[in-house]
């Protein structure tokens, strides 16, 4: 009696165990969310994904793209929902929005350890720095410099010298869009309410020394400075292509591309077209002018990270695996894959050992367009910053919210369409920035 209970017993145990064992011996699966939708960028990071699974056989990672205009919201859902990705690409903006959710992990002891053995570019990592911690691990970067045609600049300019002040890009951008006939058209910017015309009007702001707050937090948008901007970005649109106020990225690309404009303070981004659909050398990037009197550029940076959430910690393996795949991410043979190999001119290393990885240079678009990419790089260390970052930290976690909200793109869109003057626009964009403030020095 005593044999035929305990039989039943030990095979139940051994199937127990068994399982157990069999549960661990399986792979972990992680998933993640960035927001490059392009075929060859999707590419580019299933590329890495199987180069990181091949080293790993025990982890596997699945991509999801998620669109840029979606981010927000479906994040923010998921957060409500409990159905978030293990990790997410993210920018500064979008970090603090989530940050104030409670949702994220801190990544200091990854951050350093990736720092001392890399040497993150410091304007870059700072921008995700807060209260004694790093939130976000900037793995590749993007920044806009003043992209041009030389050969329209030579042939209705009289120069192959791109512009050094921004008095200059006006007086080129006149006699482009004139002595063409209107064939094409001086400069590239828009006018919508969209993320590209913050961007791009942040390069105004920038070059005349705006900001949207000071070092306390406290909001200074309505300003000399600003007013100034916008005056000088009304001037130059109407040498931009009739319906430009509408644009965006995709229209600045084809219009470049299409030989309709013959600049665009944008990000030196259309090289893979021109080397690979057109064999063509005329495009190329110069640092953005300086205003005035001023002695210093400006110009916009994004360095993309990845942020961990707290839910990823509960599932055990995950953090480690997610460490791992960062790990390999910012090894300088494999950054080079994410930066030069996704969109060369659209990424750029966030790492000293990145930029100088001889992957990188020996990509051959970026031997091609060399020129672009050296002064990438001295954009990037020199005087590259984002809107509400400026200070090396985080001065108002409002700032998620006013950039998802396109504020600068809503106060230029009632400049350029004619609704309010530039002294108008400062102080209603001012006035909306009110709503999403939250200055951390208070």
């Amino acid at each position: 009696m005593k044999k035929g209970i305990l039989f039943p017993m030990v095979f139940v145990l051994v199937m127990v165990l068994g399982s157990v064992t069999f549960a661990q011996d399986q792979p972990l699966e992680i998933t993640f969310w960035h927001h490059e939708a392009p075929a060859h960028r999707v590419a580019a990071f299933q590329k890495v994904i199987d180069l990181f699974m091949k080293e790993n056989p025990n982890i596997i990672l699945k991509q999801e793209v998620v669109m840029w205009g979606d981010a927000w919201v479906k994040t923010l859902a998921a957060i409500e929902a409990n159905t978030l990705p293990d990790f997410q690409f993210g920018l500064p903006d979008f970090v603090t929005t989530m940050f104030k959710t409670g949702s994220l992990a801190p990544l200091t002891d990854l951050v350093e350890e990736i720092d001392e053995k890399y040497q993150i570019f410091p304007n870059q990592k700072n921008m995700y720095f807060y209260d004694g911690d790093y939130w976000g691990v900037p793995i590749m970067t993007m920044v806009m410099l003043m992209t041009y045609r030389p050969s329209f600049l030579e042939e209705y300019v009289g120069t192959t010298e791109p512009p050094k002040t921004w008095d200059e890009v006006l007086d080129y951008a006149k006699k482009i869009t004139e002595n063409s006939e209107e064939e094409v058209y001086g400069i590239g910017i828009g006018g919508a309410k969209n993320l590209m015309t913050d961007e791009q009007a942040y390069i105004f702001m920038a070059s005349t020394g705006a900001r949207f707050f000071d070092e306390n937090g406290n909001i200074t948008f309505n300003s000399p400075e600003t007013i100034e901007a916008l005056k000088l970005y009304n001037d130059l649109i109407k040498f931009a292509p009739p319906g430009a106020e509408a644009w965006s990225w995709g229209e600045i690309e084809l219009n470049i591309a299409a030989g309709t404009l013959a600049m665009s303070p944008y990000f030196p981004s259309v090289q893979k077209r021109f080397h690979e659909e057109f064999d063509s050398d005329d495009y190329d990037a110069a640092h953005i002018p300086f205003y005035k009197e001023r002695t210093e550029r400006g110009t916009i940076t994004y360095p993309n990270e990845v942020h961990l959430y707290k839910d990823t910690l509960e599932k055990p393996g995950h953090k480690e695996a997610v460490y791992d795949f960062v790990r390999f991410m910012m090894r300088p043979d494999i950054n080079a894959i994410l930066t030069s190999g996704q969109e060369p001119g659209g990424f750029f290393p966030t790492s000293v050992a990145a930029s100088q990885a001889k992957e990188y240079w020996d990509d051959p678009i970026v031997k091609r367009f060399e020129n672009a990419h050296k002064i990438a790089m001295e954009a990037l260390n020199d005087y590259a910053t984002l809107y509400g970052f400026e200070y090396g930290k985080w001065v108002n976690t409002g700032i998620g919210d006013i950039s998802g909200a396109d504020v600068l793109a809503d106060t230029v869109n009632k400049v350029v369409s004619g609704q309010m003057t530039p002294e108008e626009a400062a102080a209603y964009g001012a006035e909306l920035m009110t709503k999403y403030s939250s200055p951390i020095a208070q």
